[in-house]
Formats: C-alpha cells, sequence, structure tokens
C-alpha cells in the first residue's frame, strides 16, 4: 500500500511539473510574436519584412552586413497613419534580421502609468501579468533569449530585444575599440 502511494504521488508530481513547465514556456514566447503596441512587427524579421508592414508609410533601408539601424521620428511632423501615435522608432538590425524594436509612443490618455503600458503588453501578447519585474520605474519580461521592456517616464516607451544577438552585437564592438 505504502509502495502503491509513493508511485501514485511520483507520477502526480512529475505530472504537474510537466504541465507547468510546459505552460511557461507556451506563455513565454516573444520572438515570434506580433501585436499592435509593437506595430505588428516581428523579431528576426528582414527589413524587406519590415517594409511591408508599414506599405509606402515608411521606407525601411539598412546595408545587409553587420549591425545597423534605422531611425525615424514625428517630433515635428505627425505620423502616418500606420504608425499613428509613435513619436519615434528605432529598428535594430544586425546581418538584415530585426533584432530589437524600440518604440516611443505620444502620451495617451490609455496609457497614462507604467502599469497600463504593461496591462496592454500582456493583454496583446497574452503574457501572464504577474511575470512582470517592475523596478526603478521601468517593467521587463525575460522569455529565453528575448526581453520585453516598458516604461512610462516622459512618454510610453516599448523595447523588445533578442537577448542572444544583442550580446553579439556588444561583443563586436568591444573587438571594434580593441583594434
Amino acid at each position: 500500500m505504502k509502495n502503491r502511494f509513493a508511485k501514485s504521488a511520483a507520477v502526480i508530481f512529475i505530472s504537474i511539473f510537466f504541465v507547468a513547465s510546459s505552460a511557461a514556456q507556451e506563455t513565454c514566447e516573444l520572438k515570434s510574436k506580433t501585436a499592435p503596441i509593437l506595430l505588428n512587427l516581428r523579431l528576426e524579421m528582414s527589413p524587406e519584412q519590415a517594409r511591408s508592414v508599414f506599405r509606402n508609410d515608411l521606407k525601411v533601408k539598412v546595408k545587409k552586413r553587420g549591425e545597423r539601424t534605422f531611425f525615424q521620428n514625428y517630433i515635428k511632423k505627425p505620423a502616418p497613419a500606420s504608425l499613428s501615435g509613435v513619436r519615434a522608432l528605432y529598428l535594430r538590425f544586425f546581418d538584415a534580421r530585426l533584432y530589437q524594436i524600440e518604440i516611443f509612443y505620444e502620451p495617451k490618455p490609455d496609457l497614462k502609468t507604467l502599469a497600463d503600458v504593461a496591462d496592454l503588453l500582456s493583454a496583446q501578447l497574452n503574457l501572464p501579468a504577474v511575470d512582470w519585474k517592475v523596478e526603478n520605474n521601468q517593467a521587463r519580461i525575460i522569455c529565453a533569449d528575448a526581453s520585453l521592456v516598458a516604461d512610462n517616464i516622459l512618454n510610453p516607451r516599448v523595447e523588445l530585444t533578442n537577448e542572444t544577438i544583442r550580446a553579439e552585437v556588444e561583443r563586436l564592438r568591444e573587438e571594434s575599440k580593441k583594434k
């Protein structure tokens, strides 16, 4: 009887472990997700794919090799329809693949606080709100090799980054400084 109870308890424990770990893996996937707040961009897009998201509103052009940054701001003139509410946009590429998306937004009535920004990101990307780590007026989620950062210091800002590629870019920068 003790043996049967021990086996049952072990099976239940292992089942719960696998269910919990698979659920955590399912909810914490950022690299392939798109969302309106991220302008329907996703990591690892090519410049051509990023350009197609915006149609003729934004001409995303970067060289194919190495680290490249595409920047556009809408401080003096309003953003086109596909970028409505955007104040500035950084798209960082490495070897013609998008590794970082950073978007600064105009002040919005529905995004007054950091909690508002994190809640919207959670809803649009299907992320558990409890996974956010908030410190120094910044909310962060790290999923595998991708990080999502949000703040609302002056205006709402969202940054999605492939951390593996960012580390490689920083390593290459350090090597080039030494030469």
